[in-house]
């Protein structure tokens, strides 16, 4: 991928833009299609769509992606590279740098405790067999 601002680029239905623990390198802006946000263990946690953003959590916290997002339609995602966030973040009011920074950390934590129960869900009901 080029280290220009904005990039768009083509995915497949199926195809996967970025899985569970790569490098937060990029934001992404759903230009058209569908976007599934999975849990590193498959739990669907989200159907995105046009004019949607993802992938800020772990670029914003400046940790590894904590979720697989794969397209679930052709999709064109442009892609925001990490010069470009950091400028807005920079310019924007630290008051509202920080809100986001507290939302993404909620996120990451509320799909951690998601994915728990439903793999706790899941033993339980093999168990019930």
């Amino acid at each position: 991928m080029t280290k220009s601002n904005q990039e768009t680029r083509a995915f497949k239905a199926g195809e996967t833009i970025y899985s569970h623990n790569d490098p937060a390198e990029y934001i992404f802006l759903i230009h058209s299609g569908k976007v599934r946000i999975e849990s590193k263990h498959g739990l669907e946690l989200g159907i995105l769509d046009t004019g949607e953003i993802f992938g800020e959590v772990g670029h914003i916290i400046e940790t590894p992606r904590t979720v697989t997002a794969v397209a679930v339609t052709n999709s064109i995602i442009r892609v925001i590279d990490e010069k470009t966030v950091k400028e807005k973040m920079n310019k924007s009011d630290p008051v509202l740098a920080a809100i986001i920074r507290g939302l993404s950390l909620r996120i990451g934590d509320a799909n951690a405790l998601a994915e728990k129960h439903w793999l706790e869900l899941s033993v339980y009901k093999s168990l019930g067999k």
